[in-house]
């Protein structure tokens, strides 16, 4: 049965079974607060670019602002598969890819994957949802 996200069209059922394999990267920044202004303005060229890559299903970019003045920021991006993180990446998917200017601006920085559960998959997830009803 198909399912339409985001413009997509999907068939129902385990991921693995379809090689539907989505992938979320999340990236963590802390930015002093000396170059919030800047890093802001530098990121929305990453925005821009990300949404320009072919496999991006999603993109997500938020912040907090800090009480000292620095921001922590999120950059949440799910890609259809790990064929298309990879060529937007390269091959090694611990490194960021920033536009120019970005890294300058940048106290620390994590990166991470995580492996996306359907929500039609209801064997993926560890509590049965009968169980997650009664929590």
């Amino acid at each position: 049965m198909p399912v339409r996200r985001a413009g997509r069209e999907r068939r129902a059922g385990p991921a693995s079974e379809l090689g539907l394999g989505v992938i979320v990267r999340v990236l963590r920044v802390r930015v002093n607060a000396s170059r919030v202004s800047a890093f802001n303005a530098v990121f929305r060229r990453q925005v821009a670019l990300l949404r320009q890559q072919p496999g991006l299903v999603y993109l997500k970019f938020a912040r907090r602002l800090e009480p000292d003045g620095g921001e922590e920021a999120i950059l949440f991006e799910e890609w259809q598969d790990a064929a298309s993180l990879y060529a937007w990446v390269g091959p090694n998917l611990a490194e960021a890819r920033l536009v120019p200017g970005a890294r300058e601006l940048i106290e620390e920085l994590v990166v991470a994957h995580y492996e996306a559960l359907a929500e039609e998959d209801q064997e993926s997830f560890a509590i049965p949802p009968s169980a997650a009803v009664r929590a």
